[in-house]
């Protein structure tokens, strides 16, 4: 207990340099999540995706059906075409000013008429590759899909109608199926509801960055706090361990003071939380409305991020050596885990692969873990396997100083 009261007493002396790192921390990460949201919000609602269209528009039908695309169909919601030269579309899409173009070949209309189908080619740039650029190449498969499924309906009709000997004019059935097509595709918004199941709530983008961010900040303490953690000598715990505090009475004292270090700040962070967010005006959907005392058991709910987020810290302290050396490897490890658990982009943006491993990672169930609690959702599983890698981290830790003591 002599140890475990020392170790207090060096952090609260180290408190305060440490507070004010926080505190930058806390405001370059609430700058980034800001940022992020608005970013993000922007996109979603003010944008839309703009596409060029070159080559041969002066046929009198294309020209019609480019308008009608323009003027009726739902795509004018969320897309913009423009025409314009091909060199004029190259130079726009290396400046970024639309996500690709369409090159129409000459006499498209009368290969489309007499079934040869010419290609419409669709050009995307290479150095974009975001959201904006996989919504036009879905909206370019969804033209293609409709006009070679709309035309083999209309030449299957006419080809079985000749078969079975239908005598006289078939150009008003197919001028009737052709409306009825319009029909179909032009309302097709109309023909789907989008919902959302109660018992599978999404989490906004507001809310995944607030938990992103009060991850990677608790993580960073890692650089402000390390001085107080790290060893290049340990003359003073081979003499602890002669007297009977041995390793894991070591390892354990100095966990919790590591714990204790991150609760300091938590509390100061959870105090600017509950005074920035208690208010009907609120940024984050999910606490809309949200009594001061519910924010109060939110705080306490999140507060299961600290013996983790601890654990995680003071196991890559013991790795290192050396105070730089550790601090270089605890920012690195930060850094890659972070990324790897969606902190910085969400996770879905990642390949099947990495979301598993980040399902398993500590940082991704501390992600899956406050989300849920965000959501009210059952978070046993997280708590679980958080618990997982709190006693694998502090074994770890055990056997490193005990390696380092008995050498």
């Amino acid at each position: 207990m002599k140890y475990l009261s020392m170790q207090i007493k060096r952090v609260c002396r180290a408190f305060p340099a440490i507070l004010l790192t926080a505190l930058i921390l806390a405001g370059a990460l609430g700058l980034l999540a800001y940022l992020q949201t608005v970013s993000a919000s922007e996109s979603e609602e003010n944008q839309k995706i703009t596409l060029a269209l070159v080559g041969d528009t002066d046929d009198s039908y294309l020209g019609l059906g480019i308008d009608l695309l323009r003027a009726m169909d739902s795509s004018r919601f969320t897309c913009t075409l423009i025409e314009m030269s091909e060199e004029d579309a190259v130079d726009a899409l290396e400046r970024q000013e639309i996500y690709g173009y369409l090159r129409i070949p000459d006499n498209f209309i009368e290969s489309v008429v007499y079934g040869e189908n010419a290609k419409v080619t669709y050009v995307a740039g290479t150095s974009q590759y975001g959201i904006g650029v996989l919504l036009a190449r879905e909206l370019a498969d969804c033209v293609s899909i409709l006009l070679t499924e709309t035309q083999s309906g209309i030449y299957a009709f006419r080809s079985f109608s000749e078969q079975q000997g239908a005598d006289g004019d078939l150009w008003s059935d197919i001028y009737d199926m052709n409306m009825r097509y319009f029909q179909y595709v032009l309302p097709r918004a109309e023909l789907y509801d989008i919902d959302t199941p109660d018992s599978s709530p999404v989490i906004s983008v507001q809310g995944y960055y607030v938990c992103a961010a009060l991850l990677m900040f608790s993580l960073f303490l890692g650089a402000s706090g390390g001085s107080l953690f790290i060893r290049g000598d340990y003359s003073l715990h081979r003499m602890l361990a002669v007297r009977g505090t041995g390793a894991v009475q070591q390892v354990l004292a100095e966990y919790v003071s590591c714990c204790f270090l991150l609760f300091l700040n938590y509390v100061v962070m959870a105090s600017a939380f509950l005074l920035f967010f208690t208010g009907e005006d609120n940024l984050i959907p999910e606490l809309e409305g949200a009594s001061g005392m519910y924010l109060v058991r939110l705080v306490i709910s999140f507060s299961l991020l600290l013996p983790a987020a601890g654990a995680l810290l003071y196991f890559l302290f013991q790795c290192a050596r050396s105070l730089i050396s550790g601090m270089i490897l605890t920012f690195l490890c930060v850094i890659g885990l972070g990324y790897i658990s969606g902190c910085f982009y969400p996770l879905s943006f990642f390949p099947e692969e990495i979301q598993r491993a980040a399902s398993v990672l500590p940082t991704g169930i501390l992600m899956e873990y406050m989300q849920d609690v965000l959501l009210g959702r059952s978070s046993g599983l997280p708590v679980l396997l958080s618990v997982v890698w709190i006693v694998l981290f502090v074994a770890c830790a055990c056997l490193i100083r005990r390696r380092r003591i008995s050498g």
